[in-house]
């Protein structure tokens, strides 16, 4: 299946790129062999809870982790758990995110509500929602509800041919993650450049430009993109990893360096969890995935 079209014909100015340092690697960090030991070895629900809250947490919020330590206020080594979850770097903490929420997938209904919940508050306890708040909020009730997209099935047209509702569903979408591809975006830009993450969106909606009205990537909706969400997980199987590798290339275009930016490449990643689509090998490259425990 071929790819969405997604180059403009000029290659995009050197001022209107994303500069990105390769990630440090830690793989063999010494510093982290006990901190990571104490978190493969949380098998109760009450740590794999307050694990996955603190993943929630905003580096660096003081309010943030006030609400956290309330949460598990009775829960032993509760300072130290967030304490060792703050050592973990870039690559290895959405793995970690992942790998808790899906341990809390079989709990009960009203536990995962619970947790959900508790989540929402931490979030919200510094008066500050980023975009990456809820892409983050909406993948832990997508991980803990377990998969609610479409199951396989043969697609019957190519991405860019998707009727007019599909595709603007897509846009929708696109234009969520574009607060955070290929780079944060920031609220008030000085530069008077142009906005580097409009110029992904244009990209990656591009194969429906002239066909349909585009929506505004500016003052999105949260309710509206989840709707969107929903009809792109009910796309056939074949096409939601065509469409996450449209999404990964026109951010590789715009960002100098051998990795996306930290929250760009969660974004995208995320986007995979929501849509059961493979993570592209590139992108996953720039993670450390969860060793499973030897028994």
């Amino acid at each position: 299946m071929r790819s969405i079209m997604l180059s403009p014909p000029t290659l995009p100015r050197s001022e209107n790129l994303v500069y990105v340092r390769a990630p440090r690697v830690d793989r063999a960090d010494p510093e982290l062999r006990e901190p990571l030991a104490h978190l493969a070895a949380l098998n109760d629900t009450a740590g794999r809870q307050a694990a996955v809250l603190a993943l929630m947490t905003s580096t660096g919020s003081r309010h943030e982790r006030a609400a956290w330590l309330e949460y598990t206020r009775g829960l032993a080594d509760a300072e130290r758990l967030i304490d060792d979850i703050a050592l973990l770097s870039a690559p290895r903490r959405l793995p970690w995110f992942e790998h808790f929420a899906r341990a809390l997938a079989p709990e009960p209904v009203a536990s995962r509500h619970h947790v959900i919940d508790a989540a929402r508050r931490v979030m919200i306890a510094d008066g500050m929602v980023s975009s990456m708040d809820q892409l983050r909020w909406i993948a832990l009730r997508h991980l803990m509800a377990g998969s609610a997209v479409s199951p396989p099935a043969a697609a019957t047209s190519e991405i860019e041919q998707l009727d007019d509702g599909h595709a603007r569903c897509i846009c929708l979408f696109s234009g969520f993650l574009s607060r955070l591809v290929p780079a944060p975006e920031l609220t008030l830009d000085l530069t008077g450049l142009e906005s580097v993450n409009q110029t992904w969106y244009d990209n990656v909606t591009a194969a429906w430009q002239g066909r349909l009205e585009l929506p505004s990537r500016r003052g999105h909706d949260i309710d509206l993109s989840l709707r969107a969400l929903r009809v792109l997980q009910s796309l056939p199987w074949l096409q939601r990893p065509v469409l996450v590798r449209g999404w990964y290339d026109a951010a590789r275009v715009l960002t100098e360096g051998s990795a996306l930016h930290a929250e760009a490449a969660d974004a995208l990643r995320l986007a995979c969890v929501l849509l059961d689509s493979p993570v592209p090998p590139e992108l996953a490259q720039q993670y450390i995935e969860v060793e499973p425990v030897s028994h």
